[in-house]
């Protein structure tokens, strides 16, 4: 435990773009990535600009369905939460709204390709592309599997499905994998974040516990929470409020 405890922060910290980038990078041939690909930080004033373009193309000999301001606030979310599906896809204003931001998306994905650059949000997808291939993926999994005896992620109720599965296919069953998450603070649904891959990563955990003793708040605070939302369903039946044991005595 000393020697663990002195070694602490030789540990890799990353956020998980920053992780997939290193492992694409490690995983070199295997990941099949292009040498000359450019990374950048932000791709949103070329975004702006393919809306531009696709809102002249589509309704220049009539009357737009929305402002410019509006094809730029579709195009920058459609492209910010690219696994999100566009929705309706009938006719109408909003069908036409949904039409317009897939275009954006395709068109945007073209000309990152014909520039020869990714963007951040790219990384997680190639880096599953790279694990789910049917010729490499499985030494890439290894690779990466073997790479790390301990994998903690914190906060992971605020992954997203693409993100899981890359947890899931690189480390569940190779090696120790701690997933620390709570469902009931998951708030970033608007960046894709899926609170069901938490749900999953359950449904595959070898052993749960639960962080069921509070050591900050006294008995009757909880006491009186329990009250009030003891056992209720936050948006799913698997995600209720349960009781919690205090270490403070009334106050």
């Amino acid at each position: 435990l000393l020697v663990a405890l002195s070694d602490f922060d030789a540990g890799t910290i990353a956020t998980t773009h920053g992780f997939c980038r290193r492992m694409l990078d490690e995983l070199g041939a295997v990941g099949e990535q292009d040498p000359d690909i450019r990374l950048v930080e932000n791709i949103d004033d070329l975004v702006r600009t393919v809306a531009d373009d696709l809102y002249l193309s589509r309704y220049a000999r009539t009357r737009p369905p929305f402002k410019v301001r509006v094809a730029h606030e579709l195009a920058l979310a459609a492209v910010a939460d690219r696994q999100a599906r566009l929705a309706p896809e009938d006719g109408g204003v909003a069908g036409e709204r949904a039409a317009f931001a897939a275009a954006v998306r395709a068109e945007t994905e073209r000309r990152k390709r014909l520039a020869g650059i990714v963007d951040f949000d790219d990384l997680p997808a190639l880096l599953h592309e790279a694990l789910t291939d049917p010729r490499h993926g499985a030494d890439a999994c290894r690779r990466i599997g073997s790479r790390y005896r301990v994998v903690l992620v914190d906060e992971f109720q605020d992954t997203d499905p693409l993100q899981w599965q890359i947890l899931r296919r690189a480390f569940h069953g190779r090696t120790t994998l701690v997933l620390v998450g709570d469902p009931k603070q998951a708030i970033y649904a608007f960046r894709g974040a899926e609170v069901l891959s938490y749900l999953d990563a359950v449904a595959h955990a070898g052993d749960r516990r639960e962080l069921d003793i509070n050591r900050r708040s006294d008995a009757g605070l909880l006491t009186a929470l329990d009250h009030l939302l003891g056992g209720a369903a936050l948006g799913h039946p698997e995600i209720t409020v349960g009781p919690v044991t205090p270490t403070h005595p009334w106050t």
